[in-house]
Formats: C-alpha cells, sequence, structure tokens
C-alpha cells in the first residue's frame, strides 16, 4: 500500500489536498449538496474567527453566514495551493474586520431612548452581567490587546473546542507554536484581569 507523501511544512497529505480540491471542483460545478460537508466541517472555526476578532456574539452567526456566502461564490477560484480551512479562515477574518469596520462608522446611539427610535434593541445590562464569563466585558477588552495569533489559538481552542491539530491545520501554524499562542496568550489575559474583572 502506497503512504500518502506530506508536504513539508504543512503536515497535510497530497491525497487529502487533492480530495479538498476536488470536492471544492464538484461544489463549483453544480454539486451544491455537497456544500453542507464544508459547512459542518469548518463551522466551528468560522465561528471561533469571528468571535475572535472582537464582533458581538449576537452577530456571530449572520456572519459566518456571510463567511460560507463568500466561501460558496469563491469556490470556483480556489486553486489548492492553501489549504482549505486556512483559505476559509482568511475569509471569515475579512468578513468579520469589514463588519468592525462599518460598525465602528456607525453613530452609537446616547440613550435607550434613541436606541428604540433607530430600531436598535438595548442591552439588559442585567442580563449581561449574570451571563457567561466569555462575554464579560473586560474579558473581551483583555483579548483584544492580545496578537492575533494568540486571541485567535485561545477563540478556537476555549470557545468552538477544537483541538491543537485543528487550529494549527486551520492556521497552517507548526503545532508547538499553537501551544505556545495559547500558554502565552493565558499568561498575558491573567496579567491584565483580576478575578474581579472575570464576575
Amino acid at each position: 500500500m502506497l503512504r500518502a507523501i506530506t508536504l513539508r511544512g504543512l503536515g497535510r497529505s497530497v491525497d487529502a489536498a487533492a480530495e479538498e480540491l476536488a470536492l471544492c471542483r464538484r461544489i463549483a460545478a453544480g454539486e451544491r449538496h455537497l456544500f453542507g460537508r464544508i459547512v459542518d466541517q469548518y463551522g466551528a472555526l468560522v465561528a471561533g474567527v469571528i468571535a475572535a476578532q472582537g464582533v458581538q456574539p449576537s452577530d456571530i452567526e449572520d456572519l459566518s453566514q456571510h463567511t460560507f456566502v463568500n466561501v460558496y461564490k469563491g469556490l470556483g477560484g480556489f486553486r489548492g495551493d492553501a489549504r482549505l480551512s486556512s483559505w476559509i479562515y482568511r475569509i471569515a477574518c475579512n468578513v468579520a474586520r469589514a463588519h468592525l469596520k462599518r460598525g465602528s462608522e456607525k453613530p452609537q446611539p446616547e440613550s435607550v431612548e434613541a436606541a428604540l427610535e433607530i430600531g436598535v434593541q438595548p442591552v439588559d445590562q442585567r442580563a449581561a452581567a449574570s451571563g457567561s464569563w466569555v462575554e464579560s466585558r473586560a474579558l473581551r477588552g483583555a483579548l483584544l490587546k492580545l496578537p492575533e495569533p494568540q486571541r485567535v489559538s485561545l477563540a478556537l481552542y476555549y470557545f468552538e473546542e477544537l483541538s491543537y491539530e485543528e487550529i494549527a491545520e486551520a492556521m497552517r501554524l507548526n503545532l508547538n507554536t499553537v501551544r505556545t499562542h495559547i500558554r502565552r496568550g493565558k499568561q498575558r489575559l491573567a496579567g491584565m484581569l483580576s478575578e474581579e474583572d472575570l464576575m
């Protein structure tokens, strides 16, 4: 039995790369029902990447769908030079960044009354305070201060529960580099946050 040849530095076999490319070409050629495989396989990655960019939790699902629309539209141009997960990762980053840029350009309402007038649902601060520590304002702020590789690695590991191997594959990083990003990210977060910040 022939053993799969591993591409140096990418940690993937030629067979796996060929399968990804073949799947993308089949979908682009009209076999749309196969796109569900991509959504199932990379849904957690996309949500994690978007969350790591500092997007509000309420917007993550919509932006994930927008990402997959862009992935679907671009499949015909996917050449297989990079891993499919890396290509999707970049699309998710771009969607999140564009959303955040648009959001920063919108004037924010100064009061609940003003928010209701323009159709924005005000946030119930009591519900936010009793919510998950992941949604803590201090934690979200601290996460955004981390370098992007640490921020994304932590988000994928803790919030989307991807393994180190899956994160390394998605980010096209060495496994030990991912471990280092997660360890250093946790250390930096611990230095920035006190226990009170997480309550």
